[in-house]
């Protein structure tokens, strides 16, 4: 008698059972892509730790070969066109020790700006003036990076340097300025803080104004790089104690939507920034206004610290870390493309909880938005006799 074996019998999912695998790999994936986004931020600002590092002992190899620190581009930050400048930002200074030699060779870094540009003495701030009512210290030397004289500047300031830039920001370096192409910058040194520390004060922990006012000039602090003094014995406050580089993230040109921001401070060559028809320059340059996104430009490598004082809600003016941070392109009281809001001429990351900085050692820090604004007032000051070293 023939026994016939028996039928295998075919299993498959049944609806319920594919939807019940399918509700877990969805909430699997729901708890993976916060890790995933986390451990992608913690590279990002690895990298961010990393370029302020390369920048810091830029600054140090600087003042191993000349005996000097590297001055700030910007000498001073009234916030006016009557703040002065040298002619050359600082990161343009240390290009050579950050492995940049190649660009800096491109630059003028010799010639007489007074025969140059035909400066002239102005006995009112005791520095030179150009036509354009741009000040200039007596120490510069070169020609401008916009100067049309040669093609070869034009081309330096072109240059996208990774160092410079902060890849935890939304715009990187090819999106930050696509009508000329300058490389951008997401880092800052600190010329000075006007921050109002005097206890019971009704400005305590926003800008003292005016500007030059007796309050004003009492409640400045200077920072570490000087245009007058740029020796390293003048930080008395000790450099791990005081603040040299920090970030200032996301500036770009102006036709970029809410990121983008400009200077009215007139360049030496002419035309004001805030001329849109004007701003900029094709090849090879002309008379553009100071660009405060680009690395290669003085008024974009360093700024004072004084918190969104042009809100145009007083109660909201105080200095900080990452002032205006939300929403992106800032409110309607203190929109990005005003001086000072959000990242504009102020301590400002795309970090979640704070801002990368180089301290004057070299080391680097991660400065909490949660920190005092007068704490870090008094961080930029280099011999105000306030050190902060818990922060």
């Amino acid at each position: 008698m023939r026994h016939s074996l028996p039928t295998r019998l075919r299993r498959a999912f049944t609806l319920v059972e594919l939807l019940v695998v399918i509700a877990i790999i969805g909430t699997l994936v729901g708890l993976l892509l916060p890790a995933v986004q986390a451990a992608r931020e913690a590279a990002r600002r690895s990298q961010c730790f990393n370029n302020m590092k390369q920048i810091g002992l830029g600054v140090h190899n600087y003042e191993s070969s000349y005996k000097k620190l590297p001055n700030p581009g910007q000498c001073d930050s009234t916030g006016s066109a009557t703040t002065v400048y040298m002619i050359h930002s600082t990161p343009t200074q240390i290009l050579p020790f950050i492995e940049q030699t190649s660009v800096y060779n491109l630059l003028d870094h010799s010639t007489d700006p007074i025969v140059a540009y035909g400066l002239t003495a102005n006995a009112a701030s005791g520095h030179y003036a150009a036509s354009s009512g741009a000040l200039v210290h007596t120490k510069a030397k070169g020609r401008t990076y916009d100067d049309p004289s040669n093609a070869n500047f034009q081309k330096a300031g072109k240059t996208k340097i990774e160092t410079f830039v902060c890849p935890s920001t939304p715009v990187g370096n090819d999106g930050r300025d696509p009508v000329y192409g300058y490389g951008g910058i997401d880092y800052m040194f600190i010329a000075l803080s006007d921050v109002m520390s005097t206890a019971g004060d009704p400005l305590y922990g926003q800008r003292t104004v005016p500007t030059g006012s007796a309050a004003w000039v009492g409640q400045v602090v200077g920072g570490m790089l000087n245009c007058d003094n740029p020796k390293m014995s003048r930080v008395t406050d000790g450099t791990a104690n005081t603040l040299l580089c920090i970030e200032d993230a996301g500036r770009a040109h102006p036709s970029v939507a809410k990121y983008g921001a400009l200077s009215s401070r007139p360049s030496i060559l002419g035309s004001s920034g805030a001329d849109p028809v004007n701003f900029g320059s094709a090849l090879p340059g002309s008379a553009g206004g100071r660009r405060v996104y680009a690395w290669i430009d003085p008024d974009a490598a360093t700024n004072g610290y004084s918190g969104p004082n042009n809100s145009i809600s007083p109660g909201s003016r105080l200095a900080q870390i990452n002032n205006y941070k939300t929403p992106i392109g800032g409110p309607v009281e203190c929109p990005w493309q005003t001086n000072n809001c959000g990242p504009n001429d102020e301590p400002f990351s795309f970090h979640p909880g704070g801002a990368v900085a180089t301290m004057g050692d070299a080391s680097v820090r991660f400065i909490s938005d949660s920190v005092d604004g007068v704490v870090v007032k008094f961080l930029v000051g280099c011999d105000d006799g306030r050190q902060n070293p818990d922060f």
